[in-house]
């Protein structure tokens, strides 16, 4: 917790000390801003993060301390071992949903622990790149390149141990059925003719290179890996020292993605490098029941979205109609994944470049009160996963026409009463992000949203009238999605708020009217998601008032249903963290799917990302190449793109 709490969120501003107010103008689920360009420039009346002296140490006077890090950020202590020695460790994902990787956050406290008894010097998601050496080499994904297989033969080399992280990198999981002739035939169908496919296989780590370690599941086991952890720390790991240089993607944002900018032509590209899974085309000829699960899999940090989203679009195929009691479930659980996607962004992803360290390995170390308020928080979500969906990751307990074993009240109770715990630390979240210096970008922008049925915020469920076209493009694995007309728009945090700021839940509503969000800047999406954890922190204790007189066995699923005599299609939108997802299927009279669509929001994302990643190069001025590429890496993290789920 903090030493000290602020009474009064204080509204970010731009150089000019205000922001005026946005044009907009709204039509069937799209609005739009626009501002007059601006240059870029940096925002002097900004209070810079800086590093806190050592515990122990005095600090210096006022006039040299920043006081928003007196406030938000406590004095940490960077223990090392009795010789100062530590074993090194290297995390690196190949081809997956990276849900491995985030599900080791769930050793929540026990994360300081692995942080301080290991050197972790290689792990993208949540890092700079430190090191290139390393004693031990932990591996997700499946490998799907010579690229890869090179990288596995150099971890090899010089890796003491290495081992299997989860399902993907052990078998390569349910996507290892599709063989290369199924795969090239399949992604002709689902990109076009033309398409190279840059995945020609899927395999397991284990055929290319020996693996001294498993840890299976979907996702891996957390008590094994904890097991695994106690055993390597007994003793120091030392390797020979061989340093492997991993593929220069971009840090700390889901999927892998490479930046280039031309500082002399002011030109600047997001490349796409992400393997395609083809999980559109594994779906085909599987039991429709089967997509939901299978989908889910598709991103490690939303499955939630994508295992609803599913549902919804097989139920409206089948013309099932859910009650009440269903709907109200489902909008608990998505509040939850809204929640934790948002929390852990924010915190491992975003925070760390402006408390001006490489990464939250350093981060969680650094600055403990903060790292037990994300704690305090993800219990939360994770509680509310576990209960409704029946676990804190994929979903298990989620099946047509609603849920295989419904909560009790009790259960819900409980957690609604843990929220009114953290509602104060969701409220410093917000008071930490609007402290935080941001660039001041100004773009125009088209959001997009999903209309919700009654007058309420906009997540599940809803309806989007337009069409969404999909771009295949020569050189990316991921399609994009643009309007039907070819306009550019932009979907997530921020899109929702720019037009249903009135519906928020009071506290965070009240939040909102203090920090006059700006609509033009995009860096202002963090700071869009920190209100939305408050809003959806309030909106599930309003749901749980609501369906707590409620007969919850009403919520049971469906066990079996009538099978369609003809071919049926069903589509389904939902907003997911990032933004409005879509699902569309056809099912044939044996209930065996024979066309499934999915259109995530990064993939809508993509190309608005692209034409702010432009503006912000070619407004540089007065500013140095290296702080522009540091602006740019943050612009992208401020759209979080899971680029897992755009390729799928």
């Amino acid at each position: 917790m903090y030493q000290q709490k602020a009474s009064k969120v204080n509204p970010v501003r731009n150089s000019s000390g205000a922001f005026p107010p946005a044009r907009s103008s709204r039509l069937g689920g799209i609005s739009e801003t626009g501002e007059a360009d601006q240059p870029l420039a940096e925002n002097p009346s900004k209070i810079i993060l800086k590093s806190q002296p050592e515990a122990g140490q005095p600090l210096a006077d006022n006039s040299d301390v920043d006081p928003i890090r007196k406030l938000y950020f406590s004095n940490g202590v960077n223990k090392t071992t009795s010789n100062g020695a530590k074993t090194k460790i290297a995390i690196f994902d190949l081809t997956g949903c990276e849900g491995c990787e985030f599900h080791l956050l769930s050793l929540d406290e026990l994360l300081l622990d692995f942080f301080q008894n290991f050197e972790i010097t290689n792990w993208r998601l949540l890092s700079e790149k430190e090191r290139e050496d390393f004693d031990i080499a932990f591996i997700e994904g499946a490998v799907t390149t010579k690229e890869q297989i090179n990288l596995l033969k150099r971890i090899r080399e010089t890796s003491k141990i290495v081992v299997a992280l989860g399902a993907c990198a052990i078998s390569g999981n349910v996507f290892a059925q599709l063989d290369p002739q199924k795969r090239k035939k399949l992604a002709a169908k689902i990109y076009d003719k033309n398409y190279r496919l840059k995945a020609e296989f899927l395999e397991p780590v284990e055929k290319f290179i020996k693996v001294d370690e498993k840890i299976p599941g979907c996702p891996p086991d957390i008590e094994l890996f904890k097991n695994l952890l106690e055993k390597l720390k007994k003793e120091k790991i030392v390797s020979k020292i061989k340093k492997v240089t991993p593929p220069d993607f971009t840090s700390k944002i889901e999927g892998h993605g490479v930046l280039k900018i031309n500082f002399k032509k002011k030109q600047a590209k997001f490349e796409v490098e992400e393997s395609e899974r083809l999980v559109e085309g594994l779906l085909l000829g599987k039991d429709f029941e089967q997509a939901p699960f299978i989908t889910s899999r598709i991103c490690g940090i939303c499955p939630i979205a994508h295992n609803l989203c599913s549902w919804s679009a097989l139920e409206n195929a089948l013309e099932i109609k859910i009650s009440q009691e269903i709907i109200v479930l489902r909008k608990i659980l998505l509040c939850g994944q809204i929640i934790k996607s948002h929390l852990l962004h924010l915190f491992f992803l975003v925070l760390p470049d402006y408390a001006g360290v490489k990464g939250s390995v350093e981060l969680c170390k650094k600055y403990p009160a903060e790292f037990h308020l994300m704690l305090n928080l993800k219990r939360v979500s994770d509680k509310i996963l576990e209960t409704i969906g029946g676990s804190s990751a994929f979903p298990s307990n989620t099946m047509l026409g609603g849920f295989r074993n419904p909560p009790k009240i009790d259960e819900l109770l409980v957690i609604k009463n843990s929220i009114f715990e953290v509602i104060d630390e969701a409220q410093d979240l917000i008071k930490l992000f609007a402290s935080l210096e941001t660039p001041n970008l100004k773009v125009n922008t088209v959001f997009a949203h999903i209309l919700p049925s009654e007058n309420s915020y906009p997540f599940y469920p809803g309806r989007f009238p337009q069409a969404i076209k999909e771009i295949v493009r020569k050189g990316s694995t991921a399609k994009i999605g643009v309007l039907k007309d070819g306009k550019i728009i932009k979907v997530g945090a921020l899109a929702r708020l720019s037009h249903f700021s009135k519906v928020l839940q009071p506290k965070a509503k009240k939040a909102f009217q203090e920090l006059q969000l700006d609509f033009n800047n995009p860096f202002h999406n963090n700071l869009a998601q920190a209100i939305e954890i408050l809003h959806f922190l309030e909106e599930t204790i309003n749901l749980i008032e609501e369906i707590s007189e409620k007969d919850l066995k009403k919520s049971r699923g469906i066990e079996k249903v009538n099978l369609p005599s003809k071919i049926v299609f069903g589509s389904s939108c939902l907003e997911a963290p990032r933004g409005i997802l879509f699902h569309q299927v056809k099912i044939n009279s044996q209930g065996k799917i024979i066309d499934y669509n999915i259109i995530p929001p990064t993939q809508i994302n993509l190309a608005s990302l692209e034409k702010e990643i432009r503006e912000l190069v070619k407004k540089r001025g007065g500013v140095s190449p290296w702080q522009i590429k540091k602006q740019v890496k943050q612009l992208i993290r401020a759209f979080d793109p899971c680029i897992t789920c755009a390729v799928h």
